[in-house]
């Protein structure tokens, strides 16, 4: 089986949102207020910025199956250039497939050659299949996340 990697180009905004919707499954969730088309002109906005890349997971007939986006985004006194994974979202029935190893591998190549020495991803608590499979690729269980939204 063989999975293409690239990355996103502007006009497949509506396809890497379509990849995100997969994160809402079981264990995952839908925010309560996601917005598709929000999302679609958000995925927009993104691909123009030079720090941050979209990749595309399609099997051999071409079919989307993974998504994952990664941004270059501080300087950090502690751990020098930081990098997020931010997205990382197999299609359900390609899981365990290679197509999260690859889409990882893509998108932490794309930030070390943007000189990122430190990049991390957070993920839900639920999320628990996707932990030992982020182990499994060589991540260490660095730190707990705490977040605040602009409603609180």
């Amino acid at each position: 089986m063989t999975i293409h990697v690239r990355r996103f180009q502007r006009g497949a905004e509506a396809d890497f949102v379509t990849g995100l919707e997969w994160l809402f499954a079981p264990p995952g969730r839908r925010p309560a207020d996601w917005d598709r088309d929000r999302a679609v002109e958000r995925t927009a906005q993104i691909l123009a910025h030079e720090n941050v890349a979209l990749f595309e997971a399609r099997s051999q007939e071409n079919q989307l199956v993974g998504v994952a986006s990664v941004y270059v985004d501080i300087l950090s006194v502690r751990f020098g250039r930081r990098a997020s994974i931010e997205d990382l979202a197999v299609h359900p029935e390609w899981r365990s497939r290679g197509v999260g190893s690859s889409l990882l591998a893509a998108a932490r190549e794309w930030a070390h050659e943007r000189g990122a020495d430190y990049v991390f991803l957070e993920s839900g608590l639920a999320r628990t299949e996707a932990h030992r499979f982020y182990l499994r690729e060589g991540a260490t269980h660095a730190a707990a996340a705490f977040r605040w939204s602009s409603g609180q």
